[in-house]
């Protein structure tokens, strides 16, 4: 019950590194598209003065920066920040509980009873922050970001354990 528990408390590490991973990158893809528009319509008529010769080229730039403009509100981005944040944060109080409790199962202060029913409630405590946070929200899985996770779970626990 003890690899049990160890394992299931190394998945909601991993979770956390993988959901950070996934909200920095959901943020800078929302910075660089707040960015560009904001640089093509501050310019846009300075510019089209200046560069009449590649007016097209630049009608196409401010075309475009318009298209993202329209659809900004439907790209993930700005949604999954408003979900992944708080989640990641309520993982992490999950989290450190689970540490907390891990000395007594590991030193066998608990018996299998016991670690059964609280690893049971931690994962109902799961359950129910998934459910607060991501009940309108897919996280389509990026290996990416899988395999740095893994790297940085490795890491953190070669370090801390």
């Amino acid at each position: 019950m003890q690899e049990k528990y160890w394992r299931y408390m190394v998945q909601i590490k991993a979770w956390i590194f993988y959901l950070d991973l996934y909200g920095e990158n959901s943020y800078k893809w929302e910075k660089r598209i707040n960015v560009f528009s904001a640089i093509v319509s501050s310019t846009s008529i300075a510019a089209w003065a200046i560069w009449q010769q590649l007016s097209f080229a630049w009608s196409f730039i401010i075309a475009i920066s318009q298209v993202l403009s329209a659809i900004k509100g439907f790209l993930p981005y700005s949604r999954r920040l408003k979900s992944i944040v708080p989640f990641m944060e309520d993982l992490k109080f999950l989290y450190n509980k689970m540490e907390y409790i891990w000395f007594k199962v590991a030193s066998g202060e608990m018996t299998e009873e016991e670690i059964n029913e609280i690893l049971y409630e931690f994962k109902n405590e799961y359950t129910n922050i998934e459910n607060k946070h991501l009940k309108d929200e897919t996280l389509l899985e990026n290996e990416k970001f899988k395999k740095k996770s893994d790297m940085k779970t490795d890491a953190y626990f070669e370090n801390n354990f």
